[in-house]
């Protein structure tokens, strides 16, 4: 007998070294009474009588699509009328305020493209990989604007030190497994958004292009939304330089609040689904 799940929420670690789990708040306001082993996951899949479930997925896309694909695959779990949400942290373009929450319509693969040596006269050294011309996934415009919808009514926390109030935006999620960060870099994840006329990026995050890949292969990507909290800057700012910046004892400074508000908005879109399910 499968276990049938109304929601299935996708953080992305669990036990990070020095950083809140993306999964320890769910296990702290949801009662996950089971949990069963499933081949291909790296840790078990907890679930609630309500049909509620949760397991990390591991950070990148490989981790991400392998764990999807095998809970998609499994004949233990059935998913065929659930939501998929995945929920956690991200980088942020400098006029998005920490603590922001971006509820992706379009995601973008930043790994999916050619890369050359610069040729000196300040172009971008990238371009479309014309071999893959996969363009950015779409997620379900219905489902987006429910989300939408229920995140009017959620309070966001501001981030300590931060002056600008965080707020709900919606549009494009940039994913790679590259973590970078700096000027430059955003310059070109900048105009390879333009490219794909899916620009400008919010979010920039590790997962969601395997998770997406993997629904979409099952036939459940129409039941797919990203929610993510931004937790940090994806440049540095003033004269500092970028590895300075990244380095910073003050980068993931944001992180609690990223990641409290995206739970925030996040629980609001589950709790109305496993409500009118």
């Amino acid at each position: 007998m499968s276990v049938t799940l109304r929601a299935l929420v996708l953080p992305a670690f669990d036990d990070l070294e020095g950083v809140p789990s993306e999964a320890d708040p769910w296990r702290r306001d949801y009662a996950f009474e089971s949990a069963i082993d499933v081949s291909g996951l790296s840790a078990p899949l907890q679930y609630t009588d309500s049909g509620l479930g949760l397991v990390p997925t591991g950070i990148g896309k490989v981790a991400a699509a392998t764990t999807t694909a095998a809970l998609c695959a499994s004949e233990a779990v059935d998913l065929e009328a659930a939501l998929v949400c995945s929920v956690g942290v991200a980088g942020g373009p400098p006029e998005l305020p920490v603590g922001s929450v971006v509820l992706a319509d379009r995601l973008l693969d930043w790994d999916d493209k050619c890369r050359f040596d610069p040729d000196g006269d300040g172009s971008v050294s990238i371009a479309p990989d014309p071999y893959t011309d996969r363009g950015a996934f779409e997620f379900d415009p219905g489902l987006v604007s429910r989300a939408e919808s229920l995140a009017e009514g959620v309070t966001l926390r501001r981030a300590e030190s931060i002056d600008a109030a965080p707020n709900v935006v919606t549009g494009t999620n940039l994913c790679g497994d590259e973590l970078w960060h700096g000027r430059r870099l955003a310059e070109e994840a900048s105009w390879l958004a333009a490219e794909y006329g899916c620009d400008p990026y919010l979010a920039t995050e590790m997962e969601d292009v395997g998770t997406a890949s993997a629904l979409a292969r099952f036939g459940h990507a129409d039941r797919y939304l990203s929610v993510r909290g931004v937790s940090n800057r994806d440049r540095q700012s003033g004269g500092e330089s970028a590895r300075e910046s990244f380095f910073s004892s003050g980068f993931e400074a944001g992180f609690e609040t990223g990641l409290e508000n995206a739970i925030a908005v996040a629980r609001a879109v589950v709790d109305d689904r496993l409500s009118r399910h």
